[in-house]
């Protein structure tokens, strides 16, 4: 068997990544037809096919999986080397890369903003995407630092609380019905819920389950600004995080007086116990349990 080389290792986490050959292309500086070459060269040196098309879409064979742990080992153990040998030097350098669920978009730039501004040769790559998005990243071992508000149930993860995520009930300006209530007495009025995968629905299903409580013929929306504008356009009544409203208009909303709101959980950290973190890694870490 011929040798695999960091290149061409280097090469297909990019693909992977990336989701195509194109992206992959654009993401190294090289042109398609040498991400294509390198990409047939680790394929005749593992001996089987990395790749199936499924839908015009890339997905790894298992093969291709136990080749991308491999990348993400050596590629990884290569990188934080590089931060240490640097760190040593008294220059802070490295990749960072953090994964968010969207409601998280709004919580983290703040943090993120003086972190950069102490640690500017640190290469930051920022992810947003829906629950399952970041737990689909959180599988293949994408990230350094995973932020959940409900995080997945894993004896392989490390989790770590670093701020309060309030989530309060809001209606439209001129809402006329209950207030000073339970939420029980608001049920009857049409609610704007996230999808069954999002962790703010995860939270107010958990509530409703443990009060007895049903939406009636609640409408279904993956969007937090959208749902937002649905109510302030008059749609129903509706659960958000509190930093969901502190970055968006509020003057077409108000939020209600209701028994046990607003609902606390937590915003939390997540590494996988396995990985070792990186120095950058490991210093951003800090800045979250930093935060006030």
């Amino acid at each position: 068997m011929q040798s695999v080389t960091f290149r061409l290792l280097e090469v297909f986490q990019s693909i992977v990544d990336n989701g195509s050959i194109t992206a992959a292309s654009t993401a190294l500086s090289l042109s398609q037809p040498t991400v294509s070459l390198q990409l047939k060269k680790l394929t005749s040196v593992v001996g089987m096919p990395l790749f199936v098309q499924t839908y015009g879409q890339l997905t790894l064979t298992e093969a291709g999986e136990a080749v991308y742990q491999c990348a993400q080992e050596v590629l990884g153990s290569h990188s934080r080397l590089e931060s240490q040998i640097q760190a040593l030097q008294g220059v802070e350098v490295g990749i960072l890369k953090i994964a968010v669920v969207t409601t998280a978009k709004y919580v983290i730039p703040p943090i993120l903003s003086p972190f950069c501004q102490q640690h500017p040769n640190i290469d930051v790559r920022f992810t947003v995407g829906n629950r399952a998005t970041i737990i689909d990243r959180l599988q293949h071992n994408q990230d350094d630092i995973y932020i959940f508000s409900q995080p997945p149930v894993d004896d392989s993860l490390q989790c770590t609380p670093f701020m309060q995520n309030k989530l309060v009930v809001i209606a439209p300006k001129d809402f006329d019905g209950p207030d000073n209530c339970n939420l029980q007495t608001l049920s009857q009025y049409k609610f704007l819920l996230r999808e069954f995968g999002s962790g703010t629905r995860r939270a107010i299903q958990e509530y409703c389950d443990d009060n007895g409580i049903t939406f009636n013929n609640p409408m279904i929306i993956e969007s937090n600004e959208a749902i937002r504008l649905a109510v302030t356009s008059g749609l129903g009544l509706a659960i958000l995080s509190e930093h969901t409203l502190a970055q968006t208009p509020t003057d077409g909303v108000k939020i209600l007086n209701v028994t046990d709101f607003p609902l606390v959980n937590h915003w939390q950290a997540v590494t996988v116990k396995h990985r070792q973190i990186s120095l950058a890694a490991q210093a951003f870490h800090r800045a979250l349990l930093n935060v006030e």
